[in-house]
């Protein structure tokens, strides 16, 4: 397996995992209101964004290589990282799917 493709698996996974962590251990505030279902389907949305950020390193490094393919010419590199911010948007998606169907919210 290249570096490239292990980046590739442990963005993915580590999206997939600020979601679902997210989601879940953030429902237990739902306990008191007394719908942790719903709380757990809410903040599964409202996780993407913050997942992504984190699987990327929570730096501006990404956007920055991002720039520098594009107006350096470096285009693989530019492919590299545009794949890598893709991967990252999916893996959080495939959390909040998954947090949707085991609770039902996303019908």
């Amino acid at each position: 397996m290249t570096r490239f493709s292990a980046e590739l698996i442990l963005t993915f996974s580590l999206a997939l995992g600020v979601v679902l962590g997210g989601s879940l251990f953030g429902s237990l505030g739902g306990l008191v209101g007394g719908y942790p279902a719903r709380t757990m389907a809410r903040l599964a949305g409202e996780l993407k964004l913050w997942a992504v950020v984190a699987s990327l390193g929570g730096s501006f490094e990404t956007f920055r290589q991002l720039e520098q393919g594009l107006i350096g010419g470096e285009f693989l590199a530019f492919a590299k990282q545009l794949l890598l911010l893709a991967v990252a948007f999916a893996g959080a998606h495939v959390g909040a799917l998954l947090v949707l169907l085991a609770t039902g919210e996303g019908r």
